[in-house]
């Protein structure tokens, strides 16, 4: 068992995440600067606080009570950001999704969430009318931006927004009192809502700002969008803590995008993903832009491996500081240090948790010895909602969190990732992890993307097969197919090689930008 620092710091019985990420600015004397960047504006703290307090108000306005949930389903924005504080602030539960899922995706989460009001936008109104058909309890839906030919329990947003008070009175709500759900993955099917409370946004933000700290100066420009818990918490609620100023914009994030904002707004903190980076680095060189102004590049949702750090920071002579953390744990709880980063692993016990690595029997191994990471803090969920079974087994007894990941713990108390406990693969007896294929298949010059899945045979054996997307010109033939495989026997255990590869033209992607291991292993490509 390895145990984080710990941290004195004040958790009053009344707090209100709400008011902590963002009126504190206000308190400091910081009302007049830049809080939010967004197309060609720019918004001041003073600025977002109205906002903000005239969205409680309209919520309000629409019969959110304490204790309701408001659902955003819109493009990152001021809106969105006013909205998830608002709904903090007036003691409600803020709960979010992707702005690109389907219809049946979203009359899942409005099954889930029953939320009393959902904020949406053109992007979103008409698949959200559709997946709100049949729907028998009340809500209302808030619609940001132009809105044209609204229909029975749809409201403007900005016309309400126009008439509402930029008063506030803010909840005196009970530090363990709900204020808002993270969403698992969705890696073993549906997403999964985690509530949480007014004191785990507290916990987990004074454990990052123990290990990483933004400054009133910093610019932050995240890659995920809002809807994912990450993106949220490092890319937005920390930094406005600290009164530095953010980045928004609209639509998916692509390598050209994040090249355009990073001219525009200098950032000096990019909040990223490996997915992302090894986009950025593919981009030809008179394409990118300069990153000299990046004092701090962040990555999470996906393993970095060393390969791909290397390749960074041979590219933009950034470090790169990884991090793991859940929605259930609601909390980062390994993260390399600045400065003192060891490429390929997930870094060191993060502040305010303890971690242990178990065998199938639940007895910690030994250093050295893969195990499934079991996470203890103050900042854990609840459970999982209306999943009793699921949370029984992975919110243990003693406030244990089961992350279902397994990870080796080297001497030095660096934990390095070796893959889903569930996404391991058993080849002639012994366990494989999809993760070390995929680095190798990497390291292949003409490979884009891989991902390594287990497949049964006829005979009811595993072997593993490999899905590959090769760069723009690559031969997708029986010889590219032959010579991938040779290379990776070179660099592998024969047990491991894979005896198949199939060549796509993408992997499928969850709404958070990972690669969808579940869709692939149940339905194929």
């Amino acid at each position: 068992m390895v145990k984080g620092e710990h941290i004195d710091f004040s958790l009053p019985e009344h707090l209100n995440l709400g008011s902590y990420f963002l009126d504190v600015n206000l308190e400091q004397g910081r009302a007049d600067k830049t809080a939010i960047y967004y197309r060609d504006d720019a918004y001041s703290f003073r600025d977002l606080w109205r906002l903000t307090n005239k969205l409680g108000n309209v919520l309000r306005a629409a019969g959110v009570e304490a204790e309701n949930r408001v659902l955003l389903v819109l493009e990152d924005s001021p809106e969105w950001v006013a909205a998830w504080l608002a709904t903090m602030k007036i003691g409600a539960v803020g709960t979010h999704a992707y702005t690109f899922l389907t219809a049946p995706d979203y009359a899942h989460l409005l099954n889930l969430v029953r939320p009393k009001a959902v904020v949406v936008d053109g992007s979103t109104l008409e698949r959200m009318r559709e997946a709100a058909r049949g729907l028998t309890w009340p809500m209302i839906f808030l619609v940001a931006g132009e809105a044209n030919e609204l229909r029975k329990g749809e409201v403007s947003l900005p016309a309400m927004l126009e008439s509402a008070d930029e008063r506030l009175d803010v909840a005196a709500t009970h530090r363990d009192d709900a204020a808002f759900w993270n969403f698992s993955g969705g890696t073993t099917g549906k997403p999964k809502g985690v509530p949480h409370m007014h004191r785990d946004g507290v916990i987990s933000y004074q454990s990052f700002n123990h290990v990483v700290r933004y400054t009133s100066d910093d610019v932050v420009l995240r890659v995920p969008k809002l809807f994912f818990h990450y993106a949220r918490d490092l890319g937005l609620l920390f930094p406005l803590r600290n009164g530095a100023a953010v980045v928004l914009y609209e639509g998916r994030a692509s390598a050209p995008l994040i090249f355009e904002h990073v001219r525009k707004y200098r950032p000096t903190v990019l909040v990223n993903v490996p997915t992302m980076m090894k986009a950025m680095i593919q981009t030809p060189a008179h394409e990118r832009s300069d990153l000299s102004a990046v004092r701090l590049c962040l990555s999470s949702g996906e393993q970095l491996s060393a390969h791909l750090y290397h390749d960074w920071v041979r590219t933009f002579a950034t470090e790169v500081v990884n991090r793991f953390g859940s929605a259930e744990t609601g909390i980062g709880y390994l993260c390399n240090r600045p400065g003192e980063v060891k490429p390929g692993s997930s870094g060191r016990v993060n502040p305010l948790v303890e971690v242990k690595l178990v065998d199938e029997r639940g007895c910690e191994v030994e250093n050295g010895q893969p195990g499934v990471l079991l996470v203890r803090s103050d900042a854990v969920g609840l459970h999982y909602v209306r999943e009793h079974e699921k949370s029984k087994a992975t919110f243990l007894g003693d406030e244990w969190v089961d992350t279902g990941d397994v990870f080796i713990q080297d001497d030095n108390d660096y934990f390095w990732y070796v893959g889903r406990a569930n996404e391991m693969i058993k080849v002639s007896g012994i366990w494989v992890s999809p993760l070390e294929i995929e680095q190798v298949l990497h390291q292949y010059p003409g490979v884009k993307e891989c991902a390594a899945i287990g497949i049964k045979g006829d005979d009811g054996l595993m072997s593993i097969k490999a899905f590959v997307v090769l760069h723009a010109g690559g031969e997708n033939s029986v010889l590219m197919s032959d010579e991938l495989k040779q290379f990776c026997k070179t660099r592998l255990a024969p047990h491991k090689f894979p005896r198949t590869i199939e060549f796509v033209d993408e992997l499928p992607k969850t709404g958070a930008g990972k690669i969808d291991r579940f869709l692939m292993r149940t339905r194929g490509l």
